[in-house]
């Protein structure tokens, strides 16, 4: 098998990137709807174009096996092109283990609980087996031509380190590669290009999430700021915390996209409606917030090297 981990596009259709779905299967039929895809054998196609999913399939919505198999399905018929996300990437290292059974995720109530929506929709004769095949078999990153794509963050050196490590996919064997003790830098760099990169915050800077203390925070790596407020520099902050000062906070991330390079894609960051835009002049994140009923949000990509705001093609969410 030839390494999937990043690839490349040599298709002739233009790609629309679509953000995080989470389940929400109707929300994404409506996206497909606007964009003007037609159904056909329980699929959607457009004659010009190509869905890019650009990850988190599961978890939080209402319809994880639908959107499951139709992203699958969609794939698999060469009608789209799906990446890993972290939540995928998660359920991968719940379920599979090394070579002393060990879990490469830990089978803890909290983790239990986080996965235990999409582990109920694939029971019931719904092949959790397959879908776990599936998943493992999903590439992280695009790296093409006219474009670049990933969940989260594009780091030049993480993807260089990922097309040099010999892994072919994220199955059980991918997987006990990644994690044997030779191969940290790799494991690494898989955790920032799925989940980002996130800074060590000073105590005073510490906010709760899920009623728990969140000690790092997720750094805009698309664009370097010389603000002094913490949404300045950082994302998916709850509100109360977007404003404080951090002019005193020594920052040590300097892996910050250059605005000269081609366009890059991704999901990740939960941004909010009321911020609906793009993220520089060639950085776009897809995925505003549906599973909190935000937008599903596509960008529909035709080679400009300069993004245009008026390409990104929104939906609200849809109950």
């Amino acid at each position: 098998m030839k390494n999937t981990l990043v690839i490349d596009y040599l298709g002739s259709k233009n790609p629309d990137f679509i953000g995080d779905i989470h389940g929400h299967f109707d929300t994404l039929i409506k996206l497909f709807d606007k964009l003007g895809y037609k159904k056909s054998n329980g699929m959607y196609s457009h004659p010009e174009r190509i869905p890019v999913f650009i990850g988190d399939y599961i978890d939080r919505g209402p319809k994880i096996f639908e959107v499951l198999q139709l992203v699958r399905s969609m794939q698999e018929n060469g009608l789209a092109i799906a990446l890993m996300g972290n939540h995928e990437y998660n359920f991968l290292c719940f379920h599979y283990t090394d070579k002393e059974g060990k879990h490469f995720r830990e089978n803890s109530t909290k983790y239990f609980e986080q996965l235990k929506d999409t582990k109920l929709a694939l029971s019931n004769g719904n092949d959790l087996d397959s879908y776990l095949n599936w998943m493992s078999t999903l590439p992280i990153a695009i790296d093409a031509e006219k474009f670049r794509a990933v969940h989260a963050q594009w780091s030049h050196s993480d993807i260089n380190l990922l097309k040099n490590a010999g892994i072919k996919c994220l199955d059980k064997d991918g997987l006990r590669i990644l994690f044997s003790k030779e191969n940290k830098d790799i494991k690494e760099a898989v955790n920032r290009l799925l989940k980002g990169y996130e800074e060590v915050l000073d105590e005073k800077l510490w906010y709760k999430e899920h009623g728990n203390d969140r000690k790092e925070g997720r750094v805009k790596w698309w664009k370097k700021s010389e603000g002094k407020n913490f949404e300045d520099v950082f994302a998916s902050l709850p509100e109360k915390q977007k404003t404080k000062d951090i002019s005193s906070f020594t920052f040590k991330f300097n892996d910050f996209y250059p605005a000269d390079e081609k366009p890059v894609f991704f999901g990740h960051y939960w941004m909010e409606a009321k911020d609906f835009g793009l993220m520089n002049v060639n950085a776009c994140c897809v995925d505003f917030s549906v599973a909190k009923k935000g937008l599903l949000v596509a960008y529909r990509f035709s080679g400009e090297q300069k993004l245009e705001k008026n390409n990104m093609i929104q939906v609200a969410y849809h109950s």
